[in-house]
């Protein structure tokens, strides 16, 4: 069955809209999970490495011998935070959150600036190739969680995103 033009042109401009709402969602949520894990990683940098400090310099000064443990203990934290590597998980949500937002861009502006200079066949081509990419994002990402999507869904809702110039033509 072949389609009337316009129904067609709906369909792949309602599908644009559909991959820029899911990448600002998604994007949202990963930058949350990522700003969360950050500030766990500095505390988690930050608390062993200060209690070695203050240890060491105590024993210096003649603390008793059981600071010791103490040192050592914070000590072999500080190399388990370095071996794990914490910060990993925080830039991986925050390198998925980038390339979701760059595809929401892409969403919108296909959408909303560039599709009247195509053909419909090119515009065609264009969006298949956007919902490929999200597909793609999609399975080499990180695991959300719902806290976070929950968070950004209020936040998205609440008309973060939306540009100035949208929100004062009303």
């Amino acid at each position: 069955m072949i389609m009337k033009n316009d129904t067609k042109i709906d369909s792949l401009i309602t599908e644009c809209k559909q991959i820029q709402e899911d990448s600002t969602y998604t994007a949202e949520t990963h930058h949350i999970i990522s700003h969360r894990l950050s500030k766990r990683v500095f505390l988690y940098k930050l608390i062993p490495v200060s209690i070695t400090v203050l240890s060491a310099f105590a024993l210096l000064l003649g603390a008793p011998d059981w600071v010791s443990w103490i040192t050592l203990l914070a000590g072999t934290v500080t190399m388990l935070n370095i071996f794990m590597e914490p910060e990993k998980k925080s830039k991986d949500h925050l390198f998925a959150a980038k390339n979701f937002t760059v595809l929401k861009h892409e969403a919108r502006s296909l959408n909303e600036a560039f599709k009247d200079f195509m053909t419909e066949e090119e515009f065609y081509h264009n969006v298949k190739r956007l919902r490929e990419k999200y597909n793609l994002l999609v399975q080499y990402s990180p695991s959300t969680e719902k806290e976070a999507f929950e968070e950004a869904r209020e936040r998205i809702q609440a008309g973060v995103h939306k540009a100035d110039f949208r929100s004062k033509a009303k």
